[in-house]
């Protein structure tokens, strides 16, 4: 069988689409070579048959335009991308304070202006215009193309009223005429040139943002499973990398440590937290034969497994590879305005080629003529369809903020707002993921408050997660001479009476045909220990994860958004249909695996806008594959990474709020939508016409974008 080679490469200056398209076009070229580049990840996927020369690539993606980027690089990148939104805004600001409030302006204030601009202009939009040339190379356009090409012509067209014209003077000023036009007083207009990049490249930040935190989710994933691996090999052990673990291998797990790889339990009794795979926080007892997922933790004495797969290919790395494939396959509500750019864009360029040239062959007047031309690229700049979106997705993610959500991925609001269906976790997400003592039966004579008191004596000399439920549920009595058994329970003296306290079945403890009948029905409210002393079976405690006071109340508020509810969960059969009881979902599933719950994810997509909500490492895949992923703040890094957003703490009632803020806000962008190709529309004519010079051509695109953010702003009052 042929070896496939595969690497990534992180692409540097990607700002849309189309040039994702661009990078995977050209590495297609290369012999033997398959690409795929992700805009979301900004990840170029290469594999090949032959070994991938990694130079040749990175001198492909250079002549593309953009730059090939190690990790580091691409942080770097970003905080470049940071500092460059700060500071063009800071000079911005003055610029426009200067040229649109006449009484700020002072002698040669359009020297100082111009002087504030270049920076903004050549350095600030730098990145605008390099896409643009590479736009240009490739014989395409953007809206990278008309920013740069507004930009330019705006601020060159100032600087040369200002060095050759008559706007250079001591006393010139500058002053808004929205109905008049001045045939006298030339025009400048730096705020156009300045404030248009600016804004643009903040929307632009918020994406690279977004894009990040793919990565992130995989790193977490990963790190739940050891680096290295104890293996018996021949009699002897070895400190190996788990990537050089082979199947068949002898793997030592002492207590407390993780395991490095999948495998079968060869000797060893005890429990494990498999919470990583599964996300359900109660321990399971393992003995010879059983199977162990790699990243679960030994809770017990010293366990030796046989590898079941080789150290590259745990459950943990197919997670990890689901988490990466499914992101890559999400869509960004930003991309509408590039595939708008490709009508839009080389429209306006020749409408404005065809302004100046008509007025020269009607009126003769060239200098009418390139002022129509410019009021039209000026007008036509897309400021107030560049902020349409980005406006109000930063508005609803500051009302968000503050109701305690965190939205990772602004861009999926669009999905909240197509939702048709709801996937939730059980344990962490509807439940609190922390043990507790639900139940305490005495049996015969004795009293309940003493039977919890006798045994969370014992439980005090237990690290379990059973033993420091009970143990913290009553401290009123003291216990020594404590012994734990493995898998079975620990025994203890109290008050000079020898106690035990754990599993009854194992423990073989005596037990009449109607304790045995109460113990069973006792499972389906949780886990249940026995409490034995003075040979007698004293009481039962049950210990569970107790459902969120707020869980009743968020599922029916998903019913009243008409939504379908489903729950997934990991756990066995009694505990999940307890949970369901409550609540009245539309379907329930259990003992689900991480590998089922993206399977099911996929399948419901099927028919479905699918969110899915969880909180622990287990829950990633499903997260990342649904079209919507939400974490429970108190779920684990791995699933806050993957997840679009966050809810903060513990209630769940966020869930339907957030759905209802997407809802608000899509609406909002569609308005603000509106509003920018409608000023377009109208006002585009009535700049080629030479009814607008480009000074109340750039008042009309500041006025524009203000309409837009007071219209986003109008959010601020949902609640």
């Amino acid at each position: 069988m042929n070896k496939t080679f595969e690497i990534e490469v992180a692409v540097g200056g990607m700002t849309c689409t189309a040039c994702a398209n661009r990078v995977e076009k050209q590495l297609n070229k290369i012999p033997g070579i398959k690409a795929y580049v992700d805009f979301a990840t900004e990840i170029a996927h290469i594999n090949s048959s032959n070994q991938i020369d990694l130079d040749e690539v990175s001198d492909v993606i250079k002549k593309s335009g953009y730059e090939p980027l190690i990790n580091t690089d691409a942080q770097i990148e970003s905080n470049k991308l940071k500092n460059r939104v700060l500071i063009s805004a800071l000079l911005s600001g003055v610029i426009a304070i200067l040229s649109m409030i006449s009484s700020t302006q002072f002698n040669y204030w359009q020297w100082f202006v111009m002087f504030l601009a270049t920076p903004v202009v050549f350095w600030g939009a730098a990145p605008l215009h390099q896409a643009a040339w590479a736009n240009l190379k490739h014989r395409t356009t953007t809206m990278d193309t008309l920013v740069s090409l507004g930009v330019l012509v705006a601020y060159l067209w100032s600087v040369l009223q200002i060095v050759i014209g008559d706007a250079g003077s001591a006393s010139y000023r500058m002053m808004f005429d929205l109905f008049g036009r001045s045939h006298d007083m030339p025009e400048i207009y730096f705020e156009v040139a300045s404030v248009v990049p600016t804004v643009v490249l903040f929307g632009r930040y918020l994406e690279v943002r977004t894009r990040r935190s793919a990565t992130d989710a995989v790193r977490a994933l990963l790190a739940s499973v050891p680096e290295s691996a104890l293996v018996r090999r021949d009699g002897k052990e070895y400190e190996l990398k788990t990537s050089e673990v082979k199947r068949g291998d002898l793997v030592i797990v002492r207590s407390g440590e993780r395991f490095p790889i999948d495998g079968k339990v060869v000797s060893g009794f005890g429990s494990i937290d498999s919470s990583v795979i599964t996300g359900e926080s109660l321990p399971i007892e393992i003995s010879p034969g059983d199977e162990i997922a790699a990243g679960s933790i030994n809770l017990a004495s010293v366990i030796e497994i046989s590898a079941t797969s080789n150290g590259d290919a745990s459950r943990i790395s197919l997670i990890a590879k689901l988490v990466k494939d499914a992101t890559s396959q999400k869509t960004k509500i930003t991309q509408i305005t590039d595939r708008i750019s490709a009508v839009f864009v080389p429209t306006i360029i020749l409408l404005s080629i065809a302004t100046f040239f008509g007025w020269v062959a009607i009126t003769g007047n060239a200098q009418a003529g390139l002022t129509a031309a410019v009021a039209v690229l000026v007008i036509a700049c897309p400021c107030a369809l560049g902020i349409a979106v980005p406006m109000s997705l930063v508005v609803a993610a500051s009302i968000g903020a503050k109701a305690g959500t965190i939205i990772r991925n602004p861009d999926s609001l669009n999905q909240l707002a197509r939702l048709t269906a709801v996937v939730l976790d059980k344990t962490g997400t509807l439940t609190s993921n922390q043990m507790m003592v639900t139940d305490v039966v005495a049996v015969g004579m004795n009293n309940p408050q003493e039977v919890l008191a006798v045994a969370a004596a014992i439980e005090r000399g237990s690290t379990h997660p059973i033993a420091k439920a009970i143990a913290s549920a009553d401290k009123s009595l003291s216990a020594s001479n404590i012994h734990e058994t493995a898998g079975v329970g620990i025994t203890g003296v109290v008050k000079e009476t020898e106690v035990f306290v754990g599993n009854p079945i194992k423990a073989n403890l005596p037990m009449s045909e109607e304790m045995l009948t109460g113990y069973q029905k006792l499972l389906a409210n949780g886990v249940v220990v026995a409490v034995s002393w003075g040979g007698y079976l004293n009481g039962f405690i049950v210990i569970a994860d107790s459902l969120r006071p707020s869980s009743i109340t968020a599922v029916s508020e998903l019913k009243k958004l008409n939504l379908k509810t489903f729950l997934l969960s990991g756990d066995h059969e009694t505990a999940v249909k307890s949970v369901a009881a409550k609540l009245h979902l539309d379907q329930v599933r259990w003992g689900v695996s991480p590998e089922q719950k993206f399977d099911l994810i996929s399948k419901l997509k099927e028919t479905e806008v699918v969110a899915m909500v969880g909180d622990g490492i287990n829950d990633t895949a499903a997260l990342a594959n649904a079209d919507i992923g939400i974490a429970m703040g108190t779920g684990t890094y791995a699933a806050q990474s993957a997840a679009d957003l966050t809810i903060i703490g513990d209630d769940p009632k966020l869930i339907a709020f957030v759905i209802r803020l997407a809802n608000r806000t899509r609406r909002t962008i569609y308005q603000n939508l509106f509003w920018a190709f409608i000023y377009n529309l109208i006002l585009i004519p009535v700049a080629a016409a030479g009814l607008l010079n480009p000074l109340l051509a750039g008042s009309a695109m500041a006025f524009s974008s203000v309409a837009v953010v007071l219209n986003s702003l109008r959010m601020r009052r949902f609640s």
